[in-house]
C-alpha cells in the first residue's frame, strides 16, 4: 500500500488516499468517507513518485477502481499539471 492525493484540477480539490495494487492497467484506491470525486482526476502516488490521469471505473464506500488513461512525467517543465503535481509532491514530502 502506497500514500497518494487525488487531484482534481477543475477546482484544485486534493484528496489523501491509499494506492494498492497498481499496475499499468490501473489500480484500488482507499479513500475516507463518501467524498465527492468526479469520472475523471489526477493521481499522484507519493511514494513511487509518479503520476497520471485516471478514469473511475468502480466505486465502493471506502475504495475507487480506475484505469489508468496516461502517465505524467513529473519533470515536464512544460506541462502545467506536472508542475502542480510536482509542487503538491514536494509540499508532501517536506511534512
Amino acid at each position: 500500500m502506497w500514500s497518494g492525493l487525488i487531484f482534481v484540477p477543475q477546482t484544485h480539490s486534493i484528496i489523501d488516499c491509499s494506492i494498492r495494487d497498481l499496475s499499468e492497467a490501473g489500480a484500488r484506491l482507499g479513500i475516507r468517507g463518501e467524498t465527492a470525486i468526479p469520472v475523471k482526476f489526477l493521481l499522484l502516488d507519493i511514494t513511487n513518485r509518479a503520476a497520471f490521469e485516471v478514469q473511475c471505473v468502480r466505486r465502493g464506500q471506502r475504495e475507487l477502481g480506475v484505469k489508468i488513461l496516461r502517465s505524467i512525467a513529473l519533470t515536464d517543465r512544460s506541462s502545467v499539471e506536472a508542475i502542480q503535481l510536482k509542487r503538491l509532491l514536494v509540499e508532501r514530502l517536506n511534512r
